[in-house]
């Protein structure tokens, strides 16, 4: 029996050709070839009857003469690959392949197979074995006209590691688990247990659970299919969704489908009052203040989708941002960097409850370094008038002359400024944020308009219904009528 191994490492083909004379297996001659042309005359040839190819290859130039060649004559195939994507495990079933293989190679699992091979001669027509329709699961977890043979597993299940450069080591330690059948994602490992029972399974899901833990010093999620079997689609895309509860759990966590939780409606953005408060307790150095708020967030009693709560945290930040600028620590090039790392964080991170830490920990390095810039007198007019309009826009007597005289400076000096930074005068900015105020107050609540107008600054309700106007194109009764009868229509 004949075997090629095309691989374009040389190392490679050498180790694996080691390996094969080393245990005597039942190849009366191995070659190699490093390039899709030196297989293809290779196998036309010679004729192989045991193929080991790298998958990689098959994406190179001239590759369709190698798949040709390959389909006009009868071979075992045995793929390899260092990326256990999904377009590999569908290139791989396009070969009729006997299986995948991640590198480096599991030893075990090639002697396995190729001694499969080895005893089983394929006929002319190179009929499938039945070792490779249990891939069939690959194309069944994306496509639900593709269904796997599921009487074979009684569970299904699905492992993600805390630290995603770990999954490919990941699948090859779950190798040497018995009684389960695994295959390997980009980002999970999908599993199948005849177990006969849920209390069986989770014994054993702990022990994998530990056992890495106590291996590599990292953790696992797993989740797991408690509900009847229903499509391997359908239970991929749930088994995806229940891993999501990592963000409000963490890891070395169980989650079953069938007490996934219900998310509750947030509204990300900041109101008014949350922009004032988060003003205040930095300006104020008030850290309880802060852990209260950000705490609150990550409750364990309520879930809220990441999504949102990723926008929430982004929100709060551009606060914290404004804070900075104030006090002109954009120019500290330490605190910048942590400042674009927690911003990375909030985005990225798999953890709430790391993220409110981290969140937690720079607010307070911020709030110091602002004592020391003002103490060194390093301060930023625009932004302070910013937080000050912030605080005081709904007040009537807010004007230029009490916002410099809490500043300290001349009123021109500060319209210059103002013009300046922000493109827009004082008054004109003033009266955009109590018109956004406004609007919202129209949408939202049963107030009269001159409740309204009262309400966000505004001395005289028909000064506020000529500004409203000028600004909107309509008055704002108008607005209140025209978008409720839209949000209706929706």
């Amino acid at each position: 029996m004949k075997l090629l191994i095309i691989d374009r490492d040389q190392t490679e083909r050498m180790g694996i050709h080691w390996f094969i004379k080393r245990y005597q297996l039942d190849i009366l001659s191995v070659m190699e070839a490093g390039t899709v042309a030196e297989a293809v005359t290779c196998i036309e040839k010679e004729n192989p009857e045991i193929i080991l190819l790298e998958i990689e290859l098959l994406a190179q130039d001239k590759a369709s003469e190698l798949k040709k060649v390959l389909s006009l004559h009868s071979h075992h195939v045995i793929t390899m690959t260092a990326e256990p994507l999904f377009k590999n495990a569908l290139e791989s079933l396009s070969l009729r392949a006997l299986t995948l293989l991640v590198k480096p190679l599991d030893l075990n699992m090639l002697k396995q197979y190729l001694t499969h091979a080895t005893r089983h001669v394929l006929n002319n027509t190179g009929e499938m074995l039945p070792l490779v329709e249990k891939h069939s699961v690959y194309p069944s977890l994306f496509l639900e006209e593709t269904s796997a043979q599921m009487e074979e597993f009684n569970f299904c299940f699905m492992i993600e590691t805390e630290f995603l450069e770990h999954n490919e080591l990941l699948f090859h330690w779950l190798q040497s688990q018995k009684h389960f059948t695994f295959y390997a994602l980009s980002k999970r490992v999908v599993g199948f247990s005849n177990d006969e029972s849920m209390e069986e399974l989770l014994k054993k899901a702990k022990s994998i659970i530990r056992e890495w833990a106590n291996t590599y010093n990292a953790n696992l999620n797993i989740a797991i299919y408690d509900l009847p079997n229903q499509s391997v689609k359908t239970m991929y895309n749930a088994l995806k969704e229940a891993l999501h509860l990592r963000f409000h759990n963490g890891f070395s966590q169980f989650f079953l489908v069938s007490q996934l939780p219900s998310y509750k409606n947030f509204d990300p953005f900041l109101t008014i009052d949350q922009q004032r408060l988060w003003i205040n307790s930095l300006e104020q150095n008030d850290v309880q203040m802060i852990k209260q708020f950000l705490y609150n967030i990550s409750t364990i009693d309520t879930y809220y989708q990441p999504d949102s709560i990723r926008i929430h945290l982004t929100s709060i930040l551009a606060q914290v941002r404004r804070f900075m600028l104030k006090y002109q620590m954009e120019k500290k090039i330490e605190l910048e960097q942590k400042y674009n790392r927690l911003f990375d964080i909030i985005l990225n991170h798999p953890v709430l409850y790391t993220i409110i830490q981290e969140f937690v920990l720079f607010c307070q390095d911020a709030m110091n370094q602002a004592i020391q810039q003002k103490e060194k007198g390093h301060f930023d007019y625009v932004n302070a008038a910013l937080d000050y309009i912030d605080i005081y826009y709904t007040d009537s007597k807010l004007n230029l002359e009490t916002l410099t005289d809490f500043l300290g400076i001349s009123p021109s000096y500060l319209s210059m400024l103002f013009s300046k930074t922000k493109g827009i005068t004082f008054k004109q900015y003033v009266n955009k944020k109590r018109l956004s105020h406004a609007q919202q107050l129209l949408l939202e609540t049963n107030l009269s308009i001159s409740e309204i107008a009262f309400t966000t600054g505004f001395n005289d309700s028909n000064y506020f219904s000529k500004v409203f106007k000028l600004n909107n194109e309509m008055s704002p009764l108008s607005f209140r009528q025209q978008m409720k009868s839209e949000m209706d229509v929706i």
